[in-house]
């Protein structure tokens, strides 16, 4: 199973200023390409599967998205923390005609299949609790906001 080093703190980003899904797509999907995670794909692939099938999670008490996109985009697995500077309109996972104000995404790369599905059970773990979601909000630096997404419980119920 993939473990917490796919979290990647080179990718970690504090207060990304976007409008819309799609162009943090575009300022991280760039990122992730010069580090070598993802190929020329990855842009144009996560684009056309959020606008098909959007990654916004109703957690409470924040919304949380996890946009990830097809295996042959991805070169190396990895977990990309991005905390928004405002809260911006996200499709919801269960139900794409309603739109949930996101604030924090885990920007999600693999190629192993099936190999992301207890990973996702224990980022869903996390999400909804209230108290870890929190220090994400809190964190005023980067490496503290790392610090946090580190203190996840690394298991699922």
């Amino acid at each position: 199973m993939l473990g917490k080093e796919v979290i990647m703190r080179e990718l970690t980003v504090l207060d990304l200023d976007a409008e819309t899904p799609e162009q943090i797509f575009d300022v991280m999907g760039k990122r992730f390409e010069e580090l070598g995670y993802v190929n020329e794909k990855y842009i144009p692939s996560i684009k056309k599967r959020e606008s098909m099938y959007p990654t916004a999670l109703p957690t409470e008490p924040y919304p949380i998205a996890i946009p990830h996109t097809e295996a042959d985009a991805i070169v190396k697995p990895f977990i990309a923390p991005v905390r928004l500077k405002n809260t911006i309109s996200w499709g919801d996972m269960s139900d794409p005609d309603n739109k949930l104000d996101v604030k924090v995404a885990f920007m999600l790369g693999f190629y192993e299949p099936g190999a992301h599905i207890e990973l996702l059970q224990i980022l869903m773990h996390n999400f909804q609790r209230g108290d870890w979601v929190e220090t994400l909000f809190a964190a005023k630096t980067e490496d503290e906001f790392y610090d946090a997404v580190m203190d996840m419980e690394w298991y699922h119920d």
